[in-house]
């Protein structure tokens, strides 16, 4: 019985510093960094190639840190971007841009990707129109 009891309070002793550790562990400008990441801004613009609006394709935005966010070309040219729900724009921060969903006869690869596009733009709630013009 004796023996139950020093292992019974072995046990809580050993859970009582297991979460007083991981309270701790979301402190120190957390909240402010994921909030953030999480909480995007309206984003839209137009998109040209070569000075004519693109008519279709898909442009992705991809930030240093957080969910890529992304908007279908509209036959205007214009896009409006997604990140969780439907026009809520893109996360803060520097973003990478790439074009997809169309083929290479359209538009030059390097625009397909992100590392080889050397588009980049950083979003900011300052602003909401973020022109892309392609060479």
């Amino acid at each position: 019985m004796i023996f139950l009891v020093i292992l019974n309070r072995r046990v809580a002793r050993l859970a009582a510093l297991v979460l007083s550790l991981g309270a701790g562990a979301g402190c120190g400008g957390a909240p402010e960094a994921a909030a953030r990441l999480s909480t995007p801004v309206p984003v839209s613009g137009l998109v040209t190639y070569k000075g004519a609006p693109l008519t279709r394709g898909t442009v992705v935005f991809e930030p240093d840190a957080g969910r890529p966010a992304h908007g279908e070309i509209q036959s205007d040219g214009r896009y409006t971007l997604t990140t969780f729900n439907s026009g809520d724009g893109a996360v803060v921060g520097a973003h990478r841009i790439s074009i997809s969903g169309l083929n290479r006869k359209a538009l030059p690869l390097k625009y397909h990707s992100p590392s080889s596009s050397q588009i980049e733009v950083e979003v900011s709630g300052d602003k909401s129109d973020y022109p892309i013009d392609l060479e």
